[in-house]
C-alpha cells in the first residue's frame, strides 16, 4: 500500500497498484482520488509505501439518496469495494453501477 499526498494543500489519502505501466516518475491516478487530493493533472504529488492496520468495520454514506433507490446497494458496494485496496476516511470513492458514477464517503 501507499500513502499519496499532496504536499501544497496537505492533503493524503492511500491506495493500492493496479497495473505498473507509467512511466518512471509518474502515475496515474483516478480523477476521484485526484479530486480528493485537490490535485490538477500534471502536478506533483508525493507517493511513500507504507503500511496500515487491517480494517474491521467502515461506515459509508452515499452523497446522493439516489444511490438507495437501486434494487441491491449493499450487494453493489460488497461487489465494487472488492476493487479498492484501502478505504481512507474523508474521501469520496466513485462507485460505477448501471452506466451511473454514484459518489460514496467514507465516513469512519
Amino acid at each position: 500500500l501507499f500513502q499519496v499526498n499532496n504536499e501544497s494543500t496537505g492533503r493524503r489519502t492511500h491506495a493500492g497498484v493496479q497495473e505498473f505501466i507509467a512511466e518512471e516518475g509518474m502515475c496515474y491516478l483516478p480523477y476521484w482520488m485526484m479530486c480528493n487530493l485537490a490535485l490538477q493533472e500534471g502536478q506533483i504529488v508525493h507517493i511513500t509505501n507504507t503500511t496500515l492496520p487491517k480494517g474491521t468495520f467502515v461506515k459509508l454514506q452515499p452523497v446522493l439518496s439516489e444511490f438507495l433507490e437501486i434494487s441491491n446497494p449493499r450487494a453493489v458496494l460488497e461487489n465494487s469495494l472488492r476493487n479498492f485496496a484501502t478505504l481512507t476516511v474523508g474521501d469520496s470513492v466513485v462507485i460505477d453501477y448501471n452506466d451511473k458514477k454514484y459518489e460514496i464517503e467514507v465516513v469512519e
